[in-house]
């Protein structure tokens, strides 16, 4: 069974049980997004390397694929903005573990931290889609001929969305286009870029 099915069977099967077990009552989305407001989750994902052409990434860390695993924890840095306009919402600060094992086309791993910033998309009570970017800092060691194992940089961005199905936890489904180089510290640098399919939970804090 591929890395690819069996994670798109865990997400149905476990979006599927927990919804049909959820009897508490739901609380309004936006009680838990706001200033100072805190929540964890925890998202795991499958990545596909792409190439950018001659931009970026036609070497053979075009061919990379692996599973992620990313332990977040979220604070409000702002309290809920634009009440009747199209976006109203708030802007989370999101920190975030990066622990990524390759299997293609060689086994390897990457780990260290990013930090995101998510505007929260508030218009119900129980789907908030978001949007996000950021980057961050750990180290590669995917064992390929175009990209320097060592220090590695993430920029990353996405959307996503949270569907509460019980008063203070969400089912997390998201995309992020994953991007890894080392800013040319060392050569070779052709750089890994990845189509990033993710699926969580989320506790918040009242």
């Amino acid at each position: 069974m591929s890395a690819k099915f069996t994670f798109i069977v865990v997400c149905f099967y476990s979006l599927t049980s927990l919804i049909s077990i959820a009897h508490a009552d739901k609380a309004s989305a936006t009680e838990h997004f706001g200033y100072g407001q805190i929540y964890s989750g925890l998202q795991g994902g499958w990545g596909k390397a792409f190439s950018l052409g001659s931009i970026a990434g036609d070497g053979d860390g075009r061919k990379a694929e692996y599973v992620a695993i990313l332990p977040q924890l979220g604070i409000g840095l702002s309290n809920v903005v634009g009440e009747n306009s199209w976006f109203k919402g708030n802007l989370d600060a999101v920190f975030q573990g990066e622990f990524l094992a390759a299997y293609e086309p060689d086994s390897g791993y990457s780990a260290g931290l990013s930090l995101l910033l998510r505007y929260n998309f508030l218009y119900s009570d129980e789907w908030v889609p978001y949007l996000e970017f950021g980057g961050g800092v750990g180290v590669l060691d995917f064992d390929l001929r175009d990209q320097e194992d060592g220090l590695i940089f993430y920029p990353q961005a996405g959307l996503g969305v949270h569907y509460f199905f019980h008063d203070n936890m969400s089912v997390d489904l998201g995309w992020r286009f994953h991007h890894m180089s080392n800013a040319n510290t060392t050569l070779p640098n052709n750089s890994i870029n990845a189509s990033l399919l993710l699926f969580g939970f989320s506790w918040y804090f009242d």
